[in-house]
């Protein structure tokens, strides 16, 4: 699939952010985890939701839906039955449930899609070597078997926040009490604090000193009755384009307090010229004159994407650190971004750890650009071509099923001309 975007003119609607990614799937896990009903409000479905919902259902969990509230019938003592848990194109969805689904002994076999089995599970790898348990990866899954022990765990902090929280996620449940010490450096330690504190709405207790994480065994998982927040991820795609067009651009469901790493769009939309203001759960952008800037990635390394679009029409040299993490998504994000930017003129360096992003881009007459089957590279691009005065075309936009299914019918409200 494809779609045609240019510049169209400014309309004023409000855009209701979907619900953030990262605290759904943690709702969802831990209300699974509690025997009786939570409910679930705000919760947006994509595609990495979905999986996370299909997989918590062989656990023997059972949902139902009203509206955008979903209903959890929760289980403390759950036996997978034997099956395949697809866990689709979803980072998340795996390494969260891994060690959950690795409490049992019997062997569980998970599968995925897209670069999902290219990715990083050295972390497992090791932890279950060491307790001498099953742990097979091949190029189209995994297969493992526990049951996983309790005892100390070292984690190395800069390879994927995910291993920790499936860790958490499990640690509670098991007869004994459980250490994590994080080995620096520990990038995105806002994902960890989204884990701790969607246990503690759940009644479980995780005491932070320093790098090390301690958690008591045989707590249990109570019901919640809570609502997801808007994803501060997906809020920056807008937040960008109205700094891109100098447009007033409002967005709602979103949380001034907010814990997500991703949050730090707005002082990074600051930096780079931004004005917003906060209005009631939401935030009214005011445009702005778009200059250069640098942003640090190692605590929120989904900014990636629309970040380097951003610096192409900023000028001057903007800089971007810490994008290691990039490489190792859905995409190679640093490399494919470099790639599509380079189609526009855009002067653009990366190495192993930064980019150098001169500002300054020309769409030619007859503009493709590639989506690279990355959802967050789809959204990045198309926030770029509508300040095209010619159509851009862009393939590969069924890619934002994984995250953000009404991102288009959004982008309209802006005024955009999709078609």
């Amino acid at each position: 699939m494809f779609k045609n975007i240019r510049q169209g003119k400014p309309i004023q609607k409000n855009i209701y952010i979907p619900s953030s990614k990262s605290l759904c799937h943690r709702a969802i896990i831990c209300a699974s985890l509690a025997d009786g009903t939570s409910y679930l409000h705000h919760i947006h479905t994509s595609m990495d939701i979905e999986a996370t919902i299909h997989a918590m259902e062989i656990w023997g969990t059972r949902f139902e839906r009203e509206g955008d509230t979903l209903i959890v019938h929760g289980t403390d003592k759950a036996e997978p039955v034997m099956q395949d848990v697809d866990c689709g194109e979803s980072g998340s969805t795996l390494r969260f449930l891994i060690p959950l689904f690795a409490s049992a002994e019997q062997p569980v076999r998970f599968i995925g899609h897209g670069r999902l089995m290219q990715r990083p599970q050295s972390v497992y790898e090791e932890i279950f070597a060491k307790q001498n348990l099953l742990f097979q990866k091949d190029e189209n899954s995994i297969l493992a078997r526990g049951p996983i022990k309790p005892g100390k765990f070292q984690i190395p902090g800069n390879i994927s926040s995910q291993f920790i929280s499936g860790l958490l996620f499990v640690l509670p449940l098991l007869k004994e009490d459980s250490e994590i010490e994080i080995l620096p450096p520990y990038e995105s330690k806002s994902y960890v604090d989204l884990t701790i504190a969607a246990l503690k709405d759940c009644g479980i207790s995780v005491r932070k000193e320093s790098m090390h994480l301690y958690i008591s065994g045989k707590q249990k998982y109570k019901p919640i009755n809570v609502t997801v927040e808007g994803d501060d991820s997906q809020m920056a795609f807008f937040a960008a384009y109205s700094l891109m067009h100098n447009q007033e651009v409002i967005v709602k469901n979103m949380n001034h307090d907010s814990l997500q790493g991703d949050h730090v769009i707005l002082d990074i939309l600051e930096k780079a010229g931004g004005k917003y203001e906060e209005i009631e759960k939401g935030y009214r952008f005011l445009g702005g004159m778009p200059k250069a800037f640098e942003a640090d990635l190692a605590n929120c390394p989904d900014l990636g994407p629309i970040l380097f679009a951003l610096a192409a029409i900023c000028p001057g040299q903007s800089v971007i650190h810490n994008i290691q993490r990039l490489r190792i998504k859905e995409s190679d994000r640093a490399a494919v971004m470099e790639e599509e930017l380079r189609k526009l003129g855009c002067k653009i360096h990366t190495d192993e750890e930064n980019a150098y992003i001169q500002g300054g881009i020309i769409f030619p007459q007859h503009c493709i650009l590639a989506g690279h089957n990355d959802h967050r590279i789809v959204m990045a691009l198309s926030i770029l071509a509508t300040i095209s005065p010619a159509y851009v075309k862009i393939e590969g936009t069924e890619a934002i099923q994984k995250s953000y299914p009404g991102f288009f019918e959004d982008l309209l409200k802006t005024g955009a001309d999709i078609c």
